[in-house]
This record gives C-alpha cells, structure tokens and sequence, in this order.
C-alpha cells in the first residue's frame, strides 16, 4: 500500500505546521474549483478575445462600417486621404515614432501598395505600407497631419536611418508575401 505524502504547511497566524492534504480536505468545493480554474488558466497560452468589433471607423473618411466593407473600402480610401494631404502640402508626423526634435515628414509618393515619405531635416526616404496606416488626424491650425500606423518608426544607430518596423502579430508584410 502507498504511503501518504506530506506536504508540509505551517499556519500564518499561530505559525503551527501541518498536512497541506489535511488543510484542503477542510476546504469547501467551490474553494478548491476556484483556485484549481485561475491555476489552469494561467498556464494556458495567452490568445485573442472576442474577435474584431462589429463596427470599425475607416481611418481615410473617419465613416463607420463593417469590418467586411472596410475591407474592401479601406486602401482606397486611404490613398484618397492622403492625396488631398499631399495636395495641401502639409507636413505629417507619424505615431508611433522615436523622439526626435525634427519630427515632419513629406508625402513623395503614394500608391495603392506603399506611401514613401521624405524626412525634411534629412532628406531620408522612408517606405511604409497603406494597409499599416491606422488613423490619419488633420490639425489644420499647425498644418500638420498625424498619421498613427500600426507598427513604429524608429531610429536605427547602427546604419543612421529611420526605419518602419510592422508588428509582428496580424498579417504579414507585403514584402514577406511576395517573397514567396
């Protein structure tokens, strides 16, 4: 027959040691399936919540839909968004983004693919898909466009340029799909 095991349990309050079992078994159900569910719970993965919303705002017209027209209704919208800003001439400023005193960009090209901005106190090109721009806020008294993208630009010291990474999470990047 097996030998019971013992796990050893001393008290907080009156610091006496006993059977951890023994304790348990003292223990209501309701206590134990508790404990025993937030336990099972923190070993699983982490993984999404309840999906996408069912109403999404387009980040060119700022129009509410369904995440299926937006699909469909998006990269135009988009672009047609930021040609009006290119046709105003206005600086953008992209969020997220590393601190940096000089912080304007110019809008060189854009295309249903990729926008290309130019940084002014540089003169650098830096590239970023149209599908990876999040929301684009105009503030007319600064003549200045925010657009906020999903991923970040940031300053890489090793080359000396600025570079948009994407996040790793969510679809690929155009460039990994055509390299297949």
């Amino acid at each position: 027959m097996s030998k019971p095991q013992y796990f050893s349990h001393t008290c907080p309050h009156c610091r006496a040691e006993t059977n951890a079992a023994e304790v348990a078994a003292t223990l209501q159900d309701e206590i134990l399936f508790a404990e025993a569910a937030r336990r099972n719970g923190r070993r699983q993965t982490p993984h999404a919540g309840p999906g996408r919303p069912t109403i999404v705002r387009c980040p060119g017209c700022d129009g509410e839909m369904s995440s299926t027209e937006l699909r469909e209704h998006r990269v135009d919208c988009v672009c047609r968004r930021l040609k009006e800003l290119f046709q105003l001439n206005m600086n953008i400023r992209l969020q997220p983004k590393d601190p940096d005193p000089y912080p304007n960009f110019r809008l060189e090209k854009i295309s249903e693919n990729e926008i290309e901005l130019h940084k002014l106190s540089s003169g650098q090109r830096l590239t970023v898909e149209t599908k990876k721009v999040a929301a684009i806020t105009v503030s007319l008294a600064e003549k200045v466009a925010y657009v906020r993208l999903l991923g970040r630009v940031s300053w890489d010291s090793g080359i000396r340029r600025w570079r948009f990474t994407a996040p790793l999470i969510g679809r690929p990047s155009l460039a990994r799909e055509l390299a297949r």
